[in-house]
């Protein structure tokens, strides 16, 4: 009789697994940089003091997602939807700030620069403080 928690056949499961055709995938590196890149573009594009950032991150993400185009195509490579993502975040960032220096303010995020000094300020005010 079997008893809660004990398999009658040992690691009969482990060892279908371990013996199991499937493919081991891994990450590509790439598609996690563009991804990372890409949003970090993004995010800082809305900032007229980070247009300079923005645009390093973007031409990181899309160098990135293009190498990643050609990584994640091999069926052993996953991460062709980071890659795609990172790489459009890029394209976009780079259509932002070009549109910035076409002389159309992007800069969306300025107005929010006094709200978060306060906001930062306030909670540092609440951790302790190093002696």
């Amino acid at each position: 009789m079997a008893t809660y928690g004990d398999s009658p056949r040992g690691d009969v499961l482990q060892d279908l697994l371990e013996e199991s055709p499937a493919p081991r995938a891994r990450m590509s590196a790439a598609a996690e940089t563009a991804l990372m890149c890409g949003l970090g573009a993004v995010l800082t594009a809305t900032f007229s003091i980070l247009f300079g950032v923005s645009l390093v991150f973007a031409v990181l993400a899309v160098l990135a997602g293009l190498i990643g185009l050609v990584s994640t195509h091999r069926a052993d490579v996953a991460g062709s939807a980071l890659n795609v993502l990172g790489l459009f975040l890029g394209l976009l960032t780079l259509a932002a700030v070009g549109v910035r220096y076409l002389g159309i303010d992007t800069a969306i995020g300025d107005p929010l620069v006094p709200w978060l000094t306060e906001q930062l300020h306030h909670w540092n005010t609440k951790l302790p403080q190093p002696r």
